[in-house]
């Protein structure tokens, strides 16, 4: 949540509200955050010397205007160049495609793109294998009922990978067609 948090303030400089605001109209659909999560992340952000605030009055009530810093915003430009956690690809994926904007260049944004598609595949393969693994299991009758859709979730997860490899294959693709230089 860090990152996206840093994300928004290189946007703009956001008062905590506005950043609740933002993960309520757009980003709750790749990721969830509570009221208390953002407080605890922007002083875990603070702690790191990612962000500062400045405090301004606002119709007679105090609010702090939470800004990045140049080590806040070195800090997001690492994370959007780095690997994926596996326990949190989907999110992570999306997050990034929700700031790739802020990335300049082409191939910076090819580069990141392809890292996904790579993490994504690491993933896929091993849900592969783990369905192989499991076609094997010679499976109680009591259990065979259970065990049936027990796979099916497995065959969803295969499933919704593949989705997402194709996707960001097609994103990849636009990044490719696009002149340098004329980035929408």
């Amino acid at each position: 949540m860090e990152y996206v948090l840093l994300g928004l303030l290189i946007l703009k400089s956001q008062t905590i509200y506005e950043m609740n605001k933002a993960f309520q109209q757009g980003i709750a659909l790749f990721y969830r955050a509570s009221y208390g999560s953002l407080q605890t992340a922007l002083k875990k952000l603070m702690q790191q010397g990612y962000i500062g605030f400045e405090e301004e009055v606002d119709a007679g009530r105090n609010k702090k205007v939470y800004y990045i810093t140049g080590k806040g915003k070195e800090a997001f430009m690492e994370w959007m160049e780095a690997d994926l956690p596996a326990s949190r690809l989907e999110s992570t994926a999306l997050s990034k495609v929700f700031f790739l904007g802020l990335i300049d260049g082409k191939l910076k944004k090819q580069g990141i793109i392809q890292r996904i598609i790579n993490q994504i595949q690491l993933a896929a393969a091993e849900l592969q294998h783990m369905d192989e693994a499991y076609q094997q299991f010679k499976v109680q009758d009591s259990y065979k009922e259970v065990f049936v859709y027990q796979l099916k979730t497995l065959d969803y997860g295969i499933q919704t990978h593949r989705f997402a490899k194709e996707w960001f294959e097609g994103l990849l693709g636009e990044l490719q067609n696009v002149k340098d230089g004329m980035e929408s």
